[in-house]
């Protein structure tokens, strides 16, 4: 991932992983929950909120949280401009740049308007079953917010995941086609979610269009 980042041109800054023994994981396998504590997914939500956290701590007005298995498209620095204006035009609170699907989301019926950005790129609305958290855009106020809904766990309704809770806030677009696109593997011996994932990395990458 440091090697595909510096090509774009850009500086990247990572956070410690989350572990399983984590107090704030061992803490809520403590608590009462009417359906268990997946360590592994709590640890994925926590280390996505660990970002946010950096990111609010930074000068910077906007943050690109991605995760470590996503390859990246080529111009990103060009591109993530060109997001970053949808995002203030729109009053979004979070736009997808890597998500999961199987399908080209611009040529498919998605609920909810079509924003036209700039050729290449279009805004869609974000449907409650489309998933993935690859890579997202946050501005300070988005921010604020993700750790005000999200950050005490004991408060969160949903699965603990940023799937169910980071990419599903109320003011929410996605950009197509995306900047991100994950590998393609993912770590589950699940033969459908497999499948799932293999379909859309072949879906939508292209290998001269990303590092």
């Amino acid at each position: 991932m440091d090697e595909r980042f510096a090509k774009t041109g850009l500086v990247v800054n990572w956070v410690e992983p989350v572990l399983s023994t984590d107090a704030r994981i061992q803490q809520a396998l403590l608590l009462e929950t009417s359906s268990p504590i997946n360590p592994r997914n709590h640890s994925i939500m926590l280390n996505h909120l660990d970002m946010v956290e950096e990111f609010l701590k930074s000068d910077v007005d906007f943050g690109v949280f991605c995760e470590d298995d996503v390859y990246i498209r080529k111009g990103f620095n060009k591109d993530v401009q060109i997001a970053i204006d949808g995002y203030k035009r729109l009053g979004l609170e979070v736009l997808l740049l890597g998500y999961l699907t199987n399908y080209k989301a611009a040529e498919t019926h998605m609920s909810g308007p079509h924003y036209p950005l700039e050729i290449p790129f279009t805004f869609l609305s974000v449907p409650d079953d489309l998933w993935g958290s690859q890579m997202y855009l946050l501005d300070k106020n988005g921010a604020r917010r993700v750790l005000e809904e999200f950050g005490d766990f004991s408060k969160v309704k949903t699965h603990y995941n940023p799937d169910w809770t980071i990419t599903k806030m109320p003011k929410r677009a996605c950009i197509y086609p995306m900047l991100a696109v994950e590998t393609g593997s993912v770590a589950t011996d699940h033969w459908g979610q497999i499948a799932f994932h293999r379909a859309c990395f072949e879906t939508n990458f292209k290998e001269h269009e990303f590092f």
